[in-house]
């Protein structure tokens, strides 16, 4: 049931013919973003922040304590490792594409770095931001840690299937 301000924003939304901002319309996509609604969405853009890249800057490296998790808002950013023989490109992100959202939770080291490709503008929506969201209005960052935890889920049972398969095939015999 919508309370009194999102009633009061909706009403004038239309009155004034007020839409979605840019940066809105951007979270609504992301998954652990895409049940808020329209007062709830301008609540974390307002604990966004922007930042543009020049082309090879590092937006974060391997191995360091995770901030937070990142929206590419224009441009890409790709993502590398390091392995024995050197730096392997793992992926590509593209604008609307989001990553480093485990850092919501932890400050766990960071598993790849990203680098801009291009100049590139991202959003940035910081742990201790959320932390905070989560004292202040609980009933949004409890939506928003609900999300993250069934995305999170979603990926662990797709790689734990694929560990299996691959358990599984490797031990194949002929008969």
């Amino acid at each position: 049931m919508p309370n009194i301000a999102e009633n009061i924003f909706e009403r004038l939304r239309k009155i004034f013919g007020v839409d979605k901002s840019e940066i809105a319309k951007i979270l609504e996509k992301i998954p652990i973003f895409s049940d808020l609604n329209l007062v709830e969405l301008n609540k974390i853009e307002i604990i966004t922040h922007e930042r543009e890249y020049m082309d090879g800057e590092q937006v974060f490296h391997e191995k360091e304590p995770g901030a937070g998790m990142y929206i590419v808002r224009s441009g890409s950013i790709k993502l590398s490792k390091k392995t024995v023989v050197g730096e392997k490109e793992l992926t590509t992100l593209k604008t609307g594409d989001f990553f480093g959202e485990i850092a919501l939770l932890d400050e766990s080291p960071r598993s790849a770095t990203a680098v801009a490709s291009g100049k590139t503008k991202i959003l940035g929506f910081y742990r201790p931001d959320f932390l905070e969201l989560l004292k202040r209005d609980p009933r949004l960052g409890s939506k928003v840690l609900l999300q993250l935890s069934q995305m999170i889920a979603k990926r662990l049972r797709a790689t734990t299937d694929a560990t299996l398969k691959g358990a599984t095939n490797g031990n194949e015999t002929e008969s």
